[in-house]
Parts: C-alpha cells; sequence; structure tokens
C-alpha cells in the first residue's frame, strides 16, 4: 500500500465511525398506542380474505390453472363495541 494513502483511509475510518452510533435508545424509542374515542383502541384482526381467495380458484379452475397460494390475501376486520 502506498505510504502516502494510509493517513487518508485511517482519517476515512475515523469520520466514518461516528456515524454508527444510531443505536441509542431514542432510536429505539416506540411511542405508545393513543386511544380512539370513547376510550377504545383500534384493535383491527387480520383474517384471511375468503370470498376472494374462493373467487380466483373458481375463475382458475374455469381457465385450466391449478393456483398456488404463496402468502393468502388478508384483509382487517374491526369488531364494533
Amino acid at each position: 500500500m502506498n505510504a502516502k494513502l494510509c493517513p487518508f483511509l485511517v482519517l476515512a475510518a475515523a469520520l466514518a465511525l461516528p456515524g454508527c452510533r444510531t443505536t441509542d435508545e431514542s432510536a429505539r424509542y416506540v411511542p405508545a398506542a393513543k386511544p380512539v374515542a370513547h376510550g377504545s383502541t383500534y384493535d383491527p384482526r387480520i383474517v384471511e380474505n375468503a370470498e376472494y381467495v374462493a373467487y380466483v380458484e373458481q375463475v382458475a379452475r374455469r381457465r385450466g390453472v391449478t393456483v398456488r397460494w404463496v402468502n393468502k390475501p388478508v384483509k382487517r376486520h374491526v369488531d364494533e363495541p
């Protein structure tokens, strides 16, 4: 390695190290969920979208295509209080 290049590499490494300090407590802070009106919280359930799955499989059968779901479609369902 060229002796003139070595100090520049050391300087670049020293300047890059402070950029790695992003793991302090403020970076991991997640605010708590805020309640919605009337003291309830928005708490959806993730359920399989069975109607859509049935429709796609029905169309595929008519066309002679085999469907293999890798990630079945889902929808959010919110229970009313």
